[in-house]
């Protein structure tokens, strides 16, 4: 019987930049009335996370956010895992002469982009809408990072982004990166991923490994592929990532991982097998 289920969001449960499906909703809801703890696995933060299911928080009860940074069971936040501080003024100082590149963070306390002069950061999408946070890299706060992220948009183009996360990788050796399938990569403490998170949670919730299903599409997931009992990729997902999964699904579009759903609270009530792990 399948007792833990955790999803990445963007581009596996969620077509691309779009919320939750009501089918998908309504699957998690009976899900958890059935027993099974749900959860997103995601990079982003709570409110984001939360704005994708439309509000409803019955949907994140249990949920590895931050890239696995922040565990939340039974509805309650139970650790959280901040980036290193000094590493961040020193990646934010190295990308600052880069078009279309800079570093943010977010805590508790508030959030802040850096890494940038305010012209460079008002010729990006993303970024521009934070202009408001800008701060030179020696003023990053010193408030508990949380979430983080080092960014490549508009202007950018001619930067390579893999041969500069190396060398900040290089630079700051408490410091990981980890690419969600973009031009962007998302910060996380050396050694820490969505991965980390699901091991507590699993520790948590006394829940053996055969017991595990997880959902994801990119290289941010890959780990935390590896360490379900059963690991399945949508069909949209980078190859990395197939070749990591056992099982394997639609596309997110097709709202592929809440047919997958159902599937499991058929076979849940049945005591039987989820039809795709016979794919």
């Amino acid at each position: 019987m399948i007792k833990l289920i955790m999803t990445d969001m963007d581009n596996t449960l969620l077509p691309f930049q779009q919320p939750a499906s009501e089918r998908a909703i309504n699957a998690v809801h009976e899900l958890t009335e059935q027993g099974v703890f749900f959860g997103p696995a995601s990079g982003r933060d709570w409110d984001s996370v939360l704005e994708s299911f439309k509000g409803d928080e019955q949907c994140m009860q249990t949920a590895l956010l931050s890239n696995g940074k922040k565990i939340y069971a039974h509805g309650s936040l139970i650790n959280e895992t901040a980036v290193d501080h000094d590493s961040m003024v020193t990646m934010a100082q190295m990308v600052y002469d880069l078009p279309g590149v800079y570093v943010s963070g977010r805590g508790d306390a508030g959030g802040f982009i850096s890494g940038t002069t305010r012209e460079n950061l008002m010729g990006t999408f993303w970024g521009s809408k934070r202009a408001s946070e800008l701060c030179a890299p020696e003023d990053i706060p010193t408030f508990p990072i949380i979430t983080a992220g080092l960014h490549f948009e508009e202007g950018s183009e001619d930067v390579d982004n893999v041969a500069w996360g190396q060398r900040v990788r290089e630079a700051c050796p408490k410091l990981d990166l980890i690419s969600p399938g973009s031009r962007m990569f998302d910060v996380v403490p050396k050694g820490w991923s969505k991965a980390s998170g699901l091991r507590v949670l699993q520790i948590l919730l006394a829940i053996s490994t055969d017991e595990i299903v997880c959902f994801g599409d990119s290289d941010n997931d890959a780990q935390i592929l590896r360490a379900a009992g059963h690991s399945v990729a949508v069909a949209n997902a980078d190859e990395s990532v197939q070749k990591a999964a056992t099982w394997h699904i639609g596309l997110s579009r097709d709202d592929a991982v809440a047919q997958a759903f159902e599937d499991i609270l058929a076979a849940n009530a049945e005591g039987r097998r989820p039809s795709f792990m016979s794919k």
